[in-house]
């Protein structure tokens, strides 16, 4: 399929911040072109700050206030928590599970998700083991079982039919296969990223977190191979197969 034609589209990542940090420009733009994008988040996020005497309840309520407002700057419909902790993320029957049901209850023809391997010449944030786990959950959920009638019976008695993604798309530092032009829309990314005070601010203890170089420096490298000034880059993976493949660039 062609970038145009995503209609609906799913993205499920480990943390609350992922999405925004990884995909957050081509998710405005996907909205801006009228798909609808839901999200699904694996984790609660209650191990993510650095104030020891805060509560788990506490976290998670912040974050879960944080990516909602994150969520409706980029025009994200719904966030779906799947409420495991930080740090414990395993590739479990019932992550996969819950996944497919997601997958059968929003029938997106695009996926977006994290990278499923661990990448050296990358900063080492990309690759948080609940990253690798969420994403390699999420690829077996997509084939085989989201499309097979005998994978979880019991989501076939709650109404969940079986569904065929067209595209999973996972980011790339090299070898990507598909560059989209955030230009426009990486103002609204950076604003929806910041959302995540618990984690961005000074507050913390850390830096405070900051455009560039953090994201601006990639982003914009991404943006030289294709002659733009800023691009999210990607490994797509072809599911199903309806047409010619389209060109790298979007």
């Amino acid at each position: 399929m062609y970038f145009k034609d995503y209609r609906k589209v799913l993205v499920v990542f480990a943390h609350p911040d992922d999405a925004e940090g990884q995909f957050g420009g081509t998710i405005a733009r996907l909205v801006q072109q009228g798909a609808d994008v839901n999200y699904v988040c694996c984790t609660d996020g209650s191990r993510g700050g650095t104030d020891p005497a805060m509560t788990d309840a506490e976290l998670t309520a912040i974050r879960a206030a944080e990516q909602r407002a994150a969520a409706d700057l980029l025009g994200v419909k719904e966030v779906t928590y799947l409420g495991l902790k930080n740090g414990t993320l395993e590739v479990t029957t019932d992550l996969r599970r819950d996944i497919v049901r997601e997958i059968r209850r929003h029938k997106p023809e695009l996926i977006l998700t994290l990278s499923p391997f661990r990448v050296l010449d990358a900063p080492i944030g990309l690759s948080h083991a609940d990253h690798m786990n969420a994403a390699e959950a999420t690829l077996v959920a997509v084939y085989p079982e989201a499309d097979s009638p005998r994978a979880y019976p019991e989501l076939l008695d709650e109404g969940f039919e079986p569904h065929s993604v067209h595209d999973v798309w996972i980011p790339a530092v090299n070898g990507a296969d598909r560059i989209i032009d955030v230009t426009d829309t990486v103002e609204v990314k950076a604003r929806a990223w910041l959302c995540h005070k618990s984690q961005a601010g000074a507050k913390t203890g850390k830096p405070a977190w900051s455009f560039e170089p953090r994201m601006g420096t990639r982003m914009r490298a991404a943006g030289a191979k294709i002659g733009v000034a800023f691009a999210e880059s990607f490994r797509t993976i072809e599911i199903t197969t309806s047409e010619p493949a389209p060109s790298p660039q979007a």
